[in-house]
């Protein structure tokens, strides 16, 4: 069911989660659990964590090596050395993309919603050696407008509707987040 506004509460590990629903590569997945990152870039999507088996990943990963029209990245961890990173990046441009878990591969993920607000069709990165979290990033989040405050009963919620489509409902749920009053 969509909705005009998402609404996510912070977990108990300080996180936004929610779940998001769209269609990638002709597959339609529902009810997907993501995480909301501010500080990542690009949406990114370890297929792993789609539920997509490592022998269907790994086709998956074949085909789009092989196709010069999709886009390839690639894109290292916090925790990747200099050496590994001067590697991968010495078979990236030598086309060993098959040797590469640091590739990601651009498409669009279709019909987006994301915590029942349809946003569209998405550019994400997939990836189909990592299994990570499915992270939401920058490039969709800029298109929301995001509030984040304490709502009664002490709990952090964050509200987000799309750039320019505010409704009464959204501005009522506004509203009572961040304690407005009417007067008069």
């Amino acid at each position: 069911m969509t909705s005009s506004f998402c609404k996510i509460v912070l977990s108990a590990k300080n996180e936004f989660r929610t779940t998001a629903d769209f269609e990638l590569n002709g597959l339609t997945f529902h009810t997907v659990d993501v995480k909301i990152d501010t500080g990542c870039p690009h949406t990114s999507f370890p297929v792993l964590k789609l539920g997509i088996s490592d022998e269907v990943a790994y086709r998956m990963k074949e085909k789009d090596c092989a196709d010069d029209s999709v886009q390839k990245t690639i894109s290292f961890g916090v925790n990747d050395s200099k050496q590994k990173r001067d590697e991968d990046k010495k078979k990236f441009k030598s086309h060993r993309f098959m040797e590469l878990n640091s590739i990601s591969f651009r498409h669009t993920a279709q019909g987006f919603t994301l915590g029942g607000l349809l946003l569209g069709d998405f550019v994400v990165s997939v990836s189909y050696d990592r299994t990570g979290n499915i992270l939401i990033g920058m490039d969709i989040l800029k298109n929301l407008n995001i509030h984040i405050g304490t709502n009664a009963e002490g709990k952090t919620v964050l509200l987000a509707i799309k750039q320019q489509e505010e409704t009464e409902e959204f501005r009522m749920e506004l509203a009572k987040l961040f304690n407005v009053q009417k007067f008069g």
